[in-house]
Formats: structure tokens, sequence, C-alpha cells
């Protein structure tokens, strides 16, 4: 971040200033007392399961030089009147202001291009693979981890310094109203949907409800900027037919689109396709498993060409790109078994295209699926977890299937012809997985919603397996 002064933040998020030095230097900026660095600017954010108030005193403990709030309780109050050397300032929302403050930052930096991102699924690796691209040529920033939301999204975007050229902000959201809040702040010269699934079901019902969600991230575009159109998917393709002052690019791997992958193969450990452009193209190796993510790279592809990279330099950047922790994130061990750590996520489109691309990946192994409970389905959840049983059955090498939480009974109840094993107790399916006798021909997937945790099932497991082959 480059700093700026408390006056300049008040004057952002509108807020009332209360005691302190208006010249004070703002250095950075804090949600959380943990973490929290001496000289930044606390900002007191109310959550669902928390409230940054309660650790204001903590805050101010490990030098604070100014607290952000907006509650009015004594014991508040009280804290910071007896912190005369902590500068104040009073907000009708600190989650809000947040927001304001980054709105008004990013505007400091009129020769940065931002991307936004936003998507079902691959979102994260499509962000990722930009950054690979746009790297080669220049700094670029993107938010890390799991930071996409209302309180990650605006501390990544005060993160930009002058010498950043590109940034590549992704936007993750579970109510209505959220992509346009976060679009709303980055005003991106780039758009980027990835796809339209079933993800976040509880709040927005059906995909319908998810792409007028996720639509709203084009309105939000700079009109002079362009979005990116995945026309595999049915409600994306038909963003093209409205009139739009925007450049449209499309991609696809099966549709018509100006970016697209020809002659795609797949392979034990990487892809190789060849990637069409405006009469160009290019052959690609990506060390990535799923066709799924050649939708992810093109996505990546078609808004750096929007950028003026070339093909060869979008190929760099593919063939260069490291896949992001628990994203089809593999493991050969000493014994030859494979270990598939996709545990990030999932709901019921992820789901089904992560075994899909392990189970044509490995077609002469035997293939062992891990899986935890699929959440934020709403009153669906059943018939989802149902229907996932139902598409197993449809993998052939598929040869056991391990499930935990309450919702995977019912994928239980749906498998037939397959060795299926049930619990809702993390220690029993590990030990049930500790008893198989593994060697070379196996291969194991680890997916579930991220709540469940089953990245923890899958460290302890390797270790297991590591130890037998000492």
């Amino acid at each position: 971040m480059e700093s700026f002064y408390l006056k300049d933040l008040i004057q952002a998020i509108n807020g009332k200033f209360i005691r302190g030095n208006l010249d004070l230097p703002v250095i950075g900026i804090s949600v959380d007392s943990r973490t929290i660095k001496k000289g930044e600017v606390y900002f007191a954010i109310q959550g669902n399961h928390y409230d940054g108030h309660d650790f204001i005193k903590e805050s101010i403990a490990k030098g604070a030089s100014a607290i952000v709030y907006s509650e009015s309780e004594v014991n508040s109050v009280k804290i910071l009147s007896n912190s005369f050397s902590v500068s104040m300032v009073k907000t009708d929302n600190t989650l809000i202001a947040l927001g304001e403050l980054a709105k008004t930052y990013i505007n400091r930096f009129k020769n940065i291009q931002t991307v936004g991102i936003t998507g079902s699924n691959g979102k994260t690796t499509s962000k990722e693979i930009l950054v690979s691209i746009f790297s080669k040529k220049a700094k670029t920033l993107s938010n890390k981890n799991n930071f996409n939301n209302r309180i990650g999204l605006p501390l990544s975007v005060l993160n930009l310094t002058s010498n950043v050229k590109y940034a590549v902000f992704e936007m993750g959201t579970s109510l209505y109203g959220e992509i346009k809040i976060l679009s709303d702040i980055v005003k991106p010269n780039v758009g980027i949907i990835t796809n339209i699934g079933l993800s976040h079901l509880k709040t927005f019902i059906s995909p319908k409800g998810v792409f007028k969600e996720k639509k709203v991230l084009f309105g939000n575009v700079k009109e002079d900027g362009a979005i990116i159109v995945n026309n595999d998917d049915k409600f994306l393709k038909k963003i093209c037919k409205v009139k739009n002052s925007r450049k449209v690019i499309t991609f696809a791997c099966d549709a018509d689109a100006d970016m697209c992958a020809k002659n795609i193969m797949l392979s034990f450990d990487k892809i190789n396709f060849e990637l069409f452009y405006n009469k160009k193209s290019v052959k690609i190796k990506m060390s990535m498993k799923g066709k799924f993510n050649v939708s992810n790279a093109l996505a990546a592809a078609a808004c750096a060409v929007s950028f003026g990279f070339s093909l060869d330099e979008i190929k760099y950047g593919i063939e260069n790109f490291k896949p992001p922790e628990m994203r089809m994130e593999t493991i050969v061990t000493k014994k030859g078994v494979i270990l598939v750590n996709d545990a990030y996520n999932a709901n019921p489109s992820s789901m089904q295209e992560t075994i899909q691309a392990v189970s044509r990946h490995y077609i002469d192994r035997k293939i062992n699926l891990v899986l935890g409970d699929m959440l934020e389905l709403g009153n669906k959840s059943i018939d989802y977890h149902f229907e996932l049983g139902k598409f197993i059955n449809t993998q052939k090498n598929i040869d056991s299937v391990y499930l935990i939480g309450e919702m995977s009974f019912y994928t239980k109840m749906a498998l037939v012809n397959k060795n299926v094993f049930h619990t809702k107790e993390t220690g029993i399916i590990l030990q049930k997985l500790n008893q198989i006798l593994v060697d070379h021909t196996y291969v194991f997937l680890f997916k579930a919603s991220r709540s469940m945790k089953l990245e923890e099932i899958y460290v302890k497991f390797h270790k297991v397996i590591k130890q037998r082959s000492i």
C-alpha cells in the first residue's frame, strides 16, 4: 500500500473524526487483531460470527495507530477514551467503509489495467493462469487465497502500488448484491464470468439465480473495456445477443468462439491442446487435469488478447502456470499411489467435472473417491447428493467410494455396483482408508465443500502411505 493521511481516509469513508492526528500517515489497514502490525489502522468489522469491536483493546496493545469503529457501547468507548495516543474515527458501518476506502484508493492509479473474475467454478484457476501470463511482462497483483469477498477484496485492492501494471481480482458471492458491490469497487477494464453452475443454491435457488447475480459484473466493466464470454455456457452465450458498448471476446471448447481449443488430448499428468485465435494457433502442454481446465485457460487467454498479448506470450504463461493448492493438486508417492487433492470446495457442477476428469486421466487405474458433503445447496440438498451417486454409477473405472457427512448418506443410497463406505466421523473414515493395501494401481481423489476440511484427512492419509514406503 502507498501511504496517505488519516484525513484522506476520513474523507473517503465519510467518517467522523473523534480524536487524534488528522495528518497521521496511514501505512496499512488491518481487520485482524491477531496479525495487525505496529502503525496500521484497525477496522473493527462486524461479521456473522464475531465482532471486531471486541478486539479493539488487543489491537491498540499491538500498536494500532488509529481505530475505525461503528460501535457506541460503553465498553468500546471506554477502551478508546483511555488510549490517548490512538486516533479515533467513527463511521456508520465499518464493512461499507472498508469498501469505500478501497474504491477511492484504486482511483489513484490511472494506468493500472484491472480484471474482475467471477463464476461458479474455475475462477481461482483462471485468475492464476492470467497472473502467470501477465507476470512475464509486468508486475501483477491479485487477491490471494480466499480474499475474494467484501473484506478480502478491499484489502487486496489496498495492496496496489504505482509499479503494478496489471491487477486481477477474483470476486466471490453467496448473497444477492455482492458482485455489484465488489465490481463497483474495482470497475475493471475487463470482466470474466467463467461459467454458471450449481453454486450457493441456498441463496440463489437455481442456475438462473446464479446467472442473475454473476452477470452484474459485466455491467460494471468500464465502457471502453471488454467482457469475456463462455460460449459453451447456455446462460452466458446469451450475453452476446444483447447490445453492448464493450468489446466482446468469446471462448469455448465445444462451440464456435473467438478463442477456442481443438485437438484436446488428456494424458496421465497433463493436457495437450491447440489454441486458436484470429486465424492463428499455438500448441500448448498444460500441467493440469480435466477438460474444464482447458476452459479456464481459454478464459484467461481471451482476456490476455484483449490487452494485446500474443499467442506465444499466452502459451508461455499457461505452460508455466502452477495450480493453486487443493485444486487438482497431485502427489505420486514412492509406491506409485496417486493422491489428488481437490478439497478446496465443491458444488454439484464441480464435483461431477472433477470426478469425470480423474476418471478420464487414469483409465487404467483403480480410482477411489473420498468425498464429503456439498454445502449451501438449500432444500434440494438431498436431491443433489442423490444425483451425485447416480453420476458416479456412470463412471466405470471407479473402484470404491468413501463418503463422510450427513448429506453424503444420500449419495450412498444412489450408488450401485460400487464398493461404498459412509460415516459421519473423520476418525472412522481415516481408519477405513488406512486399512487399504494400496499399490501403484490406486488413485485417490479427495473433494468436498471447504467447511468439511477434507484436506486434513488427505494430509494424514498421505503421511500414513509415506511411512509405509520407508
